[in-house]
């Protein structure tokens, strides 16, 4: 049977963190440190994530490649608005959010990027950070 625990909401750990952390006992978070790293934790696994495929958010994840340039004339556009949506849906952390397609790189043209500059907004922390996302061979977004 289940207990109720109280958990501190002042954390910056994700639900999951916050019960990883109970079951192993480990509580040795730094605010701005750990906050950062849990956000881009928690990005990397919305982001890689498939609209369809979780039954309770059936929205939750970015739209394939495939889909975006059948669906659209500018694939990037599609692509960075449903970056942006799925951010400001799935991470309570960020107040607001901009993405913008990176420039390609000369020698690897293929390669697809995102820069999303994002309002952190907990707690007592107001900041501003930056992520570079890109797109690897397999489909999968990696945060930098």
């Amino acid at each position: 049977m289940a207990g109720l625990l109280s958990w501190r909401r002042d954390r910056s750990a994700s639900l999951f963190e916050r019960i990883q952390e109970r079951e192993t006992g480990f509580s040795g978070y730094s605010r701005s440190g750990d906050l950062l790293a849990s956000i881009k934790q928690n990005l990397n696994q919305v982001l890689n994530s498939h609209p369809g495929g979780s039954q309770s958010a059936p929205q939750l994840g970015v739209i394939d490649l495939n889909d975006a340039t059948a669906s659209s004339s500018d694939f990037r556009q599609a692509i960075e608005d449903a970056i942006r949506n799925c951010i400001i849906h799935y991470e309570p952390r960020i107040s607001r959010v901009d993405v913008s397609a990176g420039r390609s790189d000369e020698q690897d043209p293929l390669t697809l990027s995102f820069h999303i500059l994002a309002h952190v907004d907990f707690d007592d922390i107001d900041d501003v950070v930056e992520f570079n996302i890109h797109l690897d061979n397999h489909q999968r977004y990696h945060l930098s």
